[in-house]
C-alpha cells in the first residue's frame, strides 16, 4: 500500500499584484535556496471564504520562482514527497499540472475534495534545477448542500448526497437533454422522473462513470451511466419510503385522472450554480427532501482555433469557408434559427452547447466550404441565424472550443429568372414517354427544382388549397448540374423527358432560382401520345373463352381473423371489354343518388332549387355521355391489344367495374377515362401467334403498360410472382397461360426466379419499390369453364379501406410523392450539395427518438 492518497487534480491560476523577496525553507528533506522565495496564505471557514467542502484556494507570493506542482493526501502528514516525485506525478499527457509562477501573487484553487475531512497539500517549488518543499494542512467545512459536486473528469462525476441517516431516497442521473425532452413529450414531472432512479439511504458518495451501472446487479431494463467531456447532465434526489415510493403528490385537476392540472415543463430560471432545492413543475408538490443539480462533464473550454469567412449569404442558402488550425483535431459545423438555438440552451445551457452539437453531427477535419441548405433551414426573411461550430483540440473531446457566427438572409433586389415550360412530341413516338422544353429566356438561372406529374393527381392536392410553392418545397428535386443549366439559359432551352401512361396530361412545375437565390414557380402541360394499335391477331379463343369461369388456386394470406393456408375459388368473367353500363340513364336509386349529389352542390353554391335541378339532370347527362363513350373507346383499346380481360379476379378485394364506380358517390376521379383505369379487380390476357402459328396466350402484368389489377381504394395494386425462396426478387412480366383443347380449361402457370416457380399474386406498394402480398399464390392459377359455386374468396380485409372517405382527397396521393427523376446522358442529376450544413432540424429529431427510447425502457423497468 502506498504511503500516501494522492489526487491530481484540475488547477486555476490568476497572477496578480508583487510581494517582497523571502527565503525558502526545505520541508521533510527539500534544499534551502537564498534568494527566491514563495509565502503560502489560505483562509479556512465557511462557504463563503477560500476553503470549500470541495476545493481550496491559495494565495502564492512568489519571488524568483520558476513553476511549481503540488499533490495532496488525505490526512495530516508529516513528511513530503521528494520534489521530483511530485513534479512527475504531475506531469500529465499535456503536462498541465506544472504551473508557472510569474512574481507577485499567484492564485491556485485545488478542487476535488470531499467535506469534512482534512488534507495535506505538499507543493514543490522549481528554481533552477532544485525543488523547494512546503506544505499546508486544511480542513473543509461539512456539506451543506443536498448534493455537492466533488470532481468532473472527461468521463466520470464524483458527487456527494448530504441527508440524516435514516432518510430513505431515490437518485437519478441523467442526459439533461434527455430529462428536459421527457417533460416535453411525455408530460413527466421530476416526480415521475426520479421515481425511475436507485434507491439509497443516508449520506452517500456516489461516483459515476461512464459505461457502468447505478445498480449493483443491472437488468435488461437498467441503463447504463453516460458522462461524456462537456455534456450536460441532471441529478435529481427526491426523499421515499423504505418501498422507493417518492413522497411527491400530483394536481391532476379531474379526480386523479388524466393530465396534470398544467403544463410539467420545467421552467427554472438560470441557477447561478445549477443548484435548487426548490421544484418549478406547475402541479407536483414534494413532502420530503428534494434537491436538483446540473453538471457538465469535465472538459476544458478554450478561445476556438477555427478561421470561419462568410462567402455568401443569399434568400434561400448561407456559405461559409471554414479552415481548422493544426491543433484541432476535428469540427462539428451546425446552423440554427436564433429561437431554436434558445431552444437548445434550455436542453443543455450554454456550457453543453459544444458537446451537444459534437454528439449529434457530422466531423470533418479538412478546410471546407460549407452551405446551408434550404430544406434543412428554410430561410424567413428579417429574422436571425446562427452558424456554430465547435472543435474538438484532443482525441477524448476534452479540450473543446465554440464559435457563433450570427447572419440573416438576404433580401434580394434582382429581378427573378424568368422561365418559358413548353411542351414536346417524344422523338421516338413513344407512348409512354412524356417531354418538356425549360427555356430561361433571360439566360440568368443559377438552378432549378422540378416537380412532374399526371395532372389527375396534381388536382387533387392543388384543389384541397395546398400551393405550388409549399408542394415545390416540400416535394421538388433539385437539379444544378451545370450542363443542365448551361442548357436552360441558351435559345433552344433544355429538353427533358419522364416516363409516362399512355394519352395522358402531365404538368411540370419548375421553380427557378436567381443568382441571390429569389425564388418563382412556372409550370406547363405536356401530353404523351395515344397507345397504338398492334398488328391485329385473329383467333377463336376471342370469342370461345368469353363467360363465366371459376378460378381456383392455393394460397396464403393473413387478417384480423386469423393466417390461412387453403384453396380458394370465385368466380372470373372473361369479356372483350369493360362494364358497357345501360343504354339509358334517366332513372333508378343510382340515377336518383347521382342527381341529389349534383343537386345539393348546386344548392350549396347559391343556385335556386328550379337552377340546381337542372344543373344536376344536365350534369348527370354529360357524364353518362362521356362513359359510353369511354367505354366503346376502350372495348377498341382491348381488341386493339389483342386482349381478353378477366373481370371480377378477387384475389385481393371486392370487385367494382367501370360503371359501379361511375354510380359510386365515395369514389371520385380526375376524369371519366380514370374510371377504366381504376375498375377492379382485372386481369389481361393477350393473345398472339408463337412461330409455329399457333394460338398463344399469356397473362400480361407490365407494370408501366397494362393497367393495375385495381386502383379505386387506397393502394394500386399490382402482379408479382411469389417467390418463397426470395421474397423480395418477384418477378413480374408475362406468366404462361395454356388453354385445353375442349377450351373448357385454363391454367395460368408461374415465372422461374431462384429455382422455385413464381405463381401472380397481387402485391400494393407502400414506399418507393417496397411492395406487400395481399395473398400469396402457392399453386397455378386453374380456370373452369362455368361457375355454381358460393363465392369463397382469398381477399386480405388489411387492404380494405373506408369507403366513407371521399376518394378524391385521399386516393393514390402516393402516386404523387413519387416524381421521376429525368433522363440525362450522364445519368441521374445530382441533388444535393456535397458539403451541407445540417440544421437543428435532425438534431432535434435525434433528440426526440432518443428520448421515446428512454421512455420506453424507464416503463419497463417500472
Amino acid at each position: 500500500m502506498k504511503k500516501y492518497s494522492f489526487l491530481f487534480l484540475a488547477m486555476m491560476s490568476v497572477f496578480c499584484g508583487c510581494s517582497d523577496d523571502d527565503n525558502l525553507k526545505d520541508v521533510g528533506g527539500g534544499t534551502t535556496t537564498e534568494g527566491p522565495s514563495v509565502e503560502i496564505s489560505s483562509i479556512n471557514g465557511d462557504e463563503g471564504s477560500a476553503v470549500y467542502a470541495t476545493s481550496a484556494t491559495f494565495n502564492l507570493k512568489a519571488n524568483g520562482v520558476e513553476s511549481y506542482a503540488y499533490q495532496v493526501a488525505e490526512g495530516e502528514k508529516k513528511d513530503s514527497p521528494a520534489g521530483e516525485v511530485i513534479y512527475a506525478g504531475a506531469t500529465g499527457e499535456d503536462g498541465s499540472g506544472i504551473n508557472a509562477l510569474k512574481d507577485g501573487d499567484n492564485s491556485v484553487t485545488i478542487y476535488g475534495l470531499e467535506g469534512n475531512k482534512t488534507y495535506t497539500v505538499f507543493f514543490a517549488f522549481k528554481a533552477d534545477k532544485e525543488y523547494v518543499l512546503k506544505s499546508q494542512v486544511i480542513t473543509t467545512p461539512a456539506y451543506t448542500r443536498r448534493i455537492t459536486v466533488i470532481d468532473t473528469k472527461p468521463y466520470s462525476i464524483k458527487v456527494h448526497v448530504e441527508v440524516p441517516e435514516n432518510t430513505y431516497y431515490k437518485f437519478s442521473f441523467g442526459r439533461r437533454d434527455m430529462y428536459q425532452a421527457q417533460k416535453d413529450q411525455f408530460g413527466l414531472t421530476d416526480g415521475d422522473y426520479v421515481s425511475y432512479g436507485e434507491l439509497y439511504k443516508g449520506p452517500k458518495t456516489i461516483n459515476l462513470v461512464d459505461g457502468e451501472y447505478l445498480e449493483e446487479n443491472p437488468d435488461e431494463g437498467d441503463m447504463a451511466i453516460q458522462v461524456l467531456p462537456g455534456y450536460p447532465n441532471v441529478i435529481l434526489v427526491a426523499e421515499c419510503d423504505e418501498e422507493g415510493n417518492v413522497l411527491c403528490e400530483y394536481d391532476f385537476g379531474d379526480g386523479g385522472e388524466g393530465e396534470l392540472l398544467k403544463s410539467t415543463r420545467s421552467v427554472t430560471p438560470p441557477l447561478e450554480d445549477g443548484y435548487t432545492e426548490v421544484c418549478s413543475d406547475e402541479g407536483a408538490t414534494f413532502n420530503g427532501i428534494y434537491a436538483k443539480q446540473y453538471v457538465y462533464g469535465g472538459s476544458t473550454l478554450i478561445e476556438g482555433k477555427i478561421s470561419i469567412e462568410t462567402v455568401k449569404i443569399t434568400e434561400r442558402s448561407a456559405t461559409f469557408a471554414l479552415v481548422p488550425d493544426e491543433s484541432v483535431v476535428k469540427y462539428a459545423v451546425n446552423a440554427m434559427s436564433q429561437e431554436e438555438y434558445d431552444y437548445y440552451v434550455t436542453l443543455c445551457g450554454e456550457r453543453g452547447m459544444p458537446t451537444f452539437m459534437l454528439t449529434g453531427s457530422d466531423m470533418y477535419t479538412d478546410p471546407l466550404e460549407m452551405s446551408t441548405h434550404p430544406d434543412y433551414l428554410p430561410f424567413e426573411k428579417g429574422k436571425k441565424y446562427k452558424l456554430i461550430v465547435v472543435g474538438t483540440y484532443t482525441d477524448d473531446y476534452s479540450v473543446q472550443s465554440i464559435q457563433i457566427v450570427d447572419f440573416t438572409p438576404l433580401e434580394s433586389t434582382k429581378p427573378e429568372a424568368k422561365l418559358e415550360i413548353t411542351s414536346k412530341v417524344d422523338p421516338d413516338h413513344s407512348p409512354w414517354m412524356v417531354w418538356f422544353n425549360i427555356k430561361a429566356p433571360g439566360k440568368d438561372c443559377s438552378y432549378i427544382k422540378y416537380l412532374m406529374n399526371y395532372m389527375k393527381e396534381w388536382a387533387p392536392m392543388l384543389n384541397s388549397g395546398t400551393t405550388k410553392e409549399v408542394l415545390m418545397q416540400s416535394y421538388g428535386q433539385y437539379v444544378k448540374e451545370a450542363d443542365v443549366i448551361d442548357a436552360i439559359n441558351s435559345d433552344a432551352g433544355y429538353d427533358i423527358s419522364f416516363t409516362s401512361w399512355e394519352n395522358t396530361e402531365s404538368m411540370m412545375l419548375v421553380a427557378s432560382f436567381n443568382d441571390d437565390e429569389k425564388m418563382a414557380v412556372y409550370e406547363g402541360t405536356s401530353s404523351s401520345l395515344p397507345e397504338q394499335d398492334k398488328a391485329r391477331v385473329e383467333s377463336s379463343l376471342f370469342d370461345d373463352l368469353k363467360g363465366d369461369w371459376t378460378a381456383t388456386y392455393h394460397a396464403k394470406w393473413s387478417d384480423y381473423t386469423g393466417e390461412y393456408d387453403k384453396d380458394v375459388s370465385f368466380k372470373v368473367t372473361l369479356a372483350g371489354e369493360p362494364d358497357q353500363g345501360p343504354s339509358s340513364f334517366n332513372s333508378g336509386k343510382d340515377y336518383d343518388a347521382l342527381f341529389n349529389y349534383f343537386k345539393e352542390s348546386a344548392l350549396k353554391e347559391g343556385q335556386s332549387d328550379s337552377e340546381a335541378a337542372s344543373y344536376a339532370g344536365t350534369k348527370v347527362a354529360e357524364l353518362f355521355e362521356d362513359y359510353k363513350s369511354e367505354a366503346t373507346r376502350y372495348a377498341g383499346k382491348y381488341r386493339g391489344q389483342n386482349r381478353l380481360v378477366g373481370l371480377g379476379f378477387d384475389m385481393a378485394h371486392e370487385y367494382k367495374s367501370s360503371w359501379d364506380l361511375f354510380c359510386y358517390l365515395d369514389y371520385s376521379a380526375y376524369d371519366t377515362e380514370e374510371l377504366f383505369f381504376d375498375y377492379g379487380p382485372k386481369l389481361f390476357f393477350e393473345i398472339s401467334k408463337d412461330a409455329n402459328g399457333k394460338d398463344k396466350m399469356e397473362l400480361v402484368t407490365d407494370e408501366s403498360r397494362i393497367a393495375p389489377v385495381s386502383a379505386w381504394q387506397m393502394y394500386d395494386v399490382y402482379l408479382r410472382g411469389y417467390n418463397s425462396a426470395n421474397y423480395n426478387n418477384a418477378p413480374t412480366g408475362s406468366f404462361p397461360v395454356t388453354v385445353s383443347e375442349d377450351k373448357n380449361t385454363i391454367t395460368i402457370g408461374g415465372i422461374e426466379a431462384d429455382g422455385t416457380m413464381c405463381y401472380p399474386s397481387p402485391v400494393y406498394y407502400t414506399m418507393g419499390n417496397y411492395y406487400t402480398f395481399v395473398t400469396q399464390t402457392t399453386s397455378p392459377i386453374k380456370l373452369t369453364k362455368g361457375w355454381s359455386e358460393p363465392t369463397t374468396t382469398a381477399k386480405a380485409s388489411k387492404l380494405a379501406v373506408n369507403n366513407g372517405k371521399k376518394a378524391g382527397a385521399v386516393r393514390k396521393g402516393n402516386r404523387f410523392m413519387r416524381t421521376s427523376l429525368p433522363w440525362t446522358k450522364n445519368g441521374v442529376l445530382p441533388l444535393m450539395p456535397k458539403a451541407t450544413i445540417k440544421s437543428s432540424v435532425l438534431l432535434k429529431e435525434n433528440v426526440q427518438k432518443k428520448a421515446s427510447e428512454q421512455h420506453s425502457k424507464m416503463l419497463k423497468k417500472r
